[in-house]
């Protein structure tokens, strides 16, 4: 799926309308895992969908592309930001309001990492025989 960014969004800011977007992401994964007979990966592929969306949203220029798609022995999620600049996970304070994302990323997925061009960041979840419920 592909969403333009609205009027206002910009890197660095999230145009309230933008504001929607984590949330209905959400919900095309859930519905897709559970098409798929995966909803054991939901809670972790929803957390993980939703910040690199908004980090697109906050950091990315142009649409927004979100894939999510089995790889082998691997669920693969990738947002396309437009952004030829590379995430870097740096260390929030206690009392900062984000700055956490990428390090909540490298906790959960079993990989993550970007494009040689810099605008897709990427993770990965295992796929697991016998883990469905």
């Amino acid at each position: 799926m592909s969403f333009a960014r609205a009027v206002g969004s910009t890197a660095g800011a999230i145009a309230e309308a933008d504001l929607l977007w984590p949330h209905r992401v959400r919900l095309i994964i859930r519905a897709r895992l559970r098409r798929w007979g995966r909803p054991d990966l939901t809670e972790y592929a929803e957390l993980l969908a939703t910040e690199l969306v908004t980090n697109a949203l906050k950091h990315g220029r142009g649409d927004v592309g979100v894939r999510m798609y089995p790889r082998a022995d691997r669920l693969r999620i990738e947002v396309r930001d437009g952004s030829h600049e590379c995430p870097v996970p740096r260390t929030a304070a206690l009392d900062d309001e984000d700055g956490r994302g990428l390090l909540l990323i490298t906790a959960i997925a079993d990989d993550w990492g970007v494009s040689h061009d810099g605008t897709t960041t990427w993770c990965t979840l295992p796929l697991r025989e016998g883990t469905t419920t």
